[in-house]
């Protein structure tokens, strides 16, 4: 498990140095755009951005057309992926409480109400030996074990995606017109 993580920590450091590399150039290209834009207002428009100095609208410039998205894609992923030890931390506890609050029935109580017979699973009385049901229950309760971890795992990947998706949408910027004139 210590190497899957590893390899996770290592890929991530590599993504994160990539997007890094990706937004010096990001910034640099935006900022000659802005003394583009910038040269271009003053010639046809001086009246519209007056009260704005260069390096106040290179910031609102570089703020609408900055591409977000993969800040926000690496930060999901990252999150996820260096949350899963809690999650699964949580999820062991979880398991752990609910057995010990009586929640989930032992092994051993389901297995007197069941039997494994050639590939399906059915309820029966306590006509088995207590082997036998302990090695059925334990195999039926495996499985669900596994639905749980599956959805909860799933769960946790849902919230974090919401979070970030609904930061996301909630600093969108608007048109670069529209941020010069809340600017001004």
């Amino acid at each position: 498990m210590l190497l899957f993580f590893g390899i996770v920590i290592l890929a991530l450091a590599g993504m994160h140095l990539a997007f890094w590399r990706w937004r010096r150039k990001i910034e640099q290209e935006l900022g000659e755009g802005a003394a583009i834009e910038w040269a271009h207002f003053q010639k046809n428009e001086p009246a519209f951005i007056e009260g704005l100095d260069e390096a106040a609208f290179t910031a609102i410039y570089k703020r609408v057309n900055d591409s977000r998205f993969p800040g926000y894609a690496l930060a999901t992923l990252t999150t996820f992926l260096l949350a899963l030890p809690v999650i699964f931390a949580l999820l062991v506890g979880a398991q752990w409480f609910a057995g010990a609050a009586g929640i989930i029935p032992e092994p051993i109580e389901v297995a007197r109400q069941m039997s494994l017979e050639g590939d399906t699973i059915t309820i029966l009385g306590n006509n088995l030996d207590e082997e036998t049901r302990y090695q059925t229950a334990l195999y039926y309760i495996r499985d669900l074990a596994g639905f749980y971890y599956f959805f909860g795992v799933l769960i946790c990947w849902l919230i974090i995606v919401a979070f970030f998706m609904r930061r996301y949408h909630a600093r969108r910027p608007g048109y670069l017109r529209d941020e010069i004139i809340r600017a001004r």
